[in-house]
């Protein structure tokens, strides 16, 4: 029985990186790329015909908003995996795209065999994220404070305004105790100051 290759669509303007990228796909004996476009409204055309299992993307086609292009055709075509592949490794970026329904981010640096990793692991249903990339993410996005009830209960009383010793005095702890709860609260929240910390507490939920 002919074994299945993975179909694969692939929109680039960069001929020459096209080429050897269909190349080195094809030798994977995985997938196969069938068709290739230079720029999205071919890309769009063609996909009115016939879509693959998985289209590979590029953001930067000149004259084209390939983000807003990836979110039409995720939503066009619900059972074509997308993959975007490349130059761009900026947070925001990553984020925008990621939210607008792609199933993989590579970028072309990477290894020929993490591309195929990437069309394998959507093709099957699942998300893939570049190691590169998922580091960026891990960076820039902002890491969830986890905070204790006792510590909830001073930081209401720190939003509703009131000083150390009226904290002290409504929870029954000392002054000194509500202080280091002020103190430590600043702390773990990465706060400079009480207006700080009341803001990043309201606009986090963390109350």
């Amino acid at each position: 029985m002919k074994k299945y290759l993975i179909d694969v669509y692939v929109a680039d303007d960069h001929a020459m990186f096209c080429e050897g990228l269909a190349e080195a796909i094809n030798r994977s004996d995985l997938a196969r790329v069938s068709r290739q476009f230079n720029t999205l409204p071919a890309c769009a055309a063609s996909l009115k015909e016939r879509c693959p299992d998985v289209l590979l993307l590029d953001l930067s086609m000149p004259g084209d908003d390939g983000v807003a292009f990836c979110r039409q055709v995720v939503s066009d075509y619900p059972r074509m995996k997308v993959v975007v592949v490349t130059v761009h490794d900026e947070y925001a970026l990553i984020r925008r795209v990621l939210d607008s329904g792609a199933h993989g981010y590579v970028l072309k640096l990477s290894p020929v065999d993490v591309l195929v990793n990437a069309i394998v692991a959507v093709w099957r249903g699942g998300r893939f994220i570049a190691p590169e990339v998922e580091d960026i993410i891990q960076r820039s996005e902002p890491k969830a404070v986890h905070i204790t009830p006792a510590e909830q209960n001073v930081l209401r009383l720190i939003c509703d305004g009131l000083t150390n010793t009226g904290i002290a005095a409504r929870l029954g702890l000392t002054v000194e105790t509500a202080g280091w709860y002020r103190k430590h609260l600043l702390a773990k929240c990465e706060a400079r100051n009480t207006a700080e910390l009341v803001r990043k507490a309201l606009r986090e939920h963390l109350i």
